[in-house]
């Protein structure tokens, strides 16, 4: 072969070479589909019954809840007021016992809102009487159902307290800590607002530890937002027995909720990881941040270089519990946005008498 042909081979080959790693190194991330997170309309689990198993004596703050964060916010808003894909009633066919739920005031009435985003569904005729029917079906149950005023309304209490009045399901008793007994059947109210009368179990509770770190500025704050919920999943497995901890998965601000909840760079169930701008391997920038944390997996590797992608806190979480499987975990009530069905299996199965 002559000289000039071997130039000109050897250019031919470092130019498919370079194309070859540009195309990897501009692939997204892979589809990635995990039961931490769902973005569907059901996530295929039915768990109407699960306390059945556990026995009466157990105590509220020994229990570990599946929540949702934002309960009713699967109407409107878009993907910045998105919190959950299931309705209501699909919730606690699947487990769910933990509702956060957002008012405000629309025609007189009071209706779900997440922060001006109106959801369309009002109190009672929604919220209450989905609770009321799944819990007339399944005794064994209860569900917890934070009450928080989103939207200034100038006789809140009176509104909240005649809707719940009204209602025989909902939780009269005097204790902050009630038994399982004292509570299958029930609404248990967590009383996020003032009033002059008990509604329920006050929220801001001497003897409840919530964390709520929701404020993203940007992508890159979600390594501290797991921390913050990784920490609480430790202190409710090792606290004491007695104090209620409560555990928000969600995150927004400078990021959209799926995203905290799921790293995908779009919001469908199996949509691909958004890559983080940082290199594992012979390129290694993410060793000089902290916030590329090991939980972030690495992708799309090539000649010993690997681009590193996010993970979402739903992921992370379930991984987490994945790992204690098969002990006995206390969780406390963990708020999520998206939970997928092996997040909610987890947070179940760590009830002592509640795995399969």
């Amino acid at each position: 072969m002559s000289g000039a042909r071997r130039v000109a081979s050897r250019a031919a080959l470092l130019a498919a070479v370079l194309t070859c790693l540009a195309g990897v190194t501009a692939t997204p991330a892979l589809a990635d589909q995990t039961g931490g997170y769902s973005h569907d309309s059901s996530i295929g689990l039915t768990a109407t019954d699960w306390m059945a198993r556990l026995p009466d004596s157990t105590l509220l703050s020994e229990l570990s809840l599946p929540g949702t964060h934002d309960s009713g916010a699967s109407v409107f808003g878009g993907d910045i007021a998105f919190t959950q894909s299931m309705d209501l009633a699909t919730q606690l066919n699947s487990g769910i016992r933990a509702w956060d739920i957002r008012l405000g005031e629309y025609s007189g009435r009071l209706e779900l809102y997440h922060g001006i985003a109106r959801q369309g569904q009002d109190f009672q005729s929604d919220v209450l009487a989905t609770a009321d029917a799944f819990l007339q079906a399944h005794p064994t149950e209860f569900v917890v159902m934070r009450v928080k005023e989103e939207q200034t309304v100038t006789d809140f209490a009176d509104q909240v307290h005649s809707y719940l009045a009204a209602d025989p399901r909902v939780y009269r008793g005097l204790s902050d800590d009630p038994q399982l007994g004292d509570i299958r059947g029930k609404i248990v109210v967590l009383q996020d607002f003032s009033s002059p009368d008990r509604e329920g179990i006050p929220y801001a509770n001497s003897d409840w530890s919530v964390q709520d770190d929701y404020t993203l500025s940007t992508n890159w704050d979600l390594a501290d937002k797991w921390h913050s919920v990784a920490d609480q999943l430790d202190a409710a497995s090792s606290g004491p027995g007695t104090e209620t901890y409560v555990n928000y998965l969600s995150g927004s601000g400078g990021s959209f909720p799926y995203f905290v909840a799921s790293g995908h760079s779009s919001p469908g169930t199996s949509a691909p990881n958004l890559l983080t701008g940082w290199t594992r391997g012979i390129i290694n920038s993410c060793g000089g941040s902290s916030s590329c944390i090991p939980e972030y997996p690495s992708v799309n590797c090539f000649w010993g270089t690997c681009s590193v992608a996010f993970q979402g806190v739903n992921v992370m979480a379930m991984r987490k519990m994945d790992a204690a499987a098969g002990t006995p975990h206390r969780y406390g009530i963990v708020y999520a946005d998206f939970p997928g069905t092996g997040l909610v299996q987890d947070i179940i199965n760590s009830n002592v008498g509640a795995r399969r």
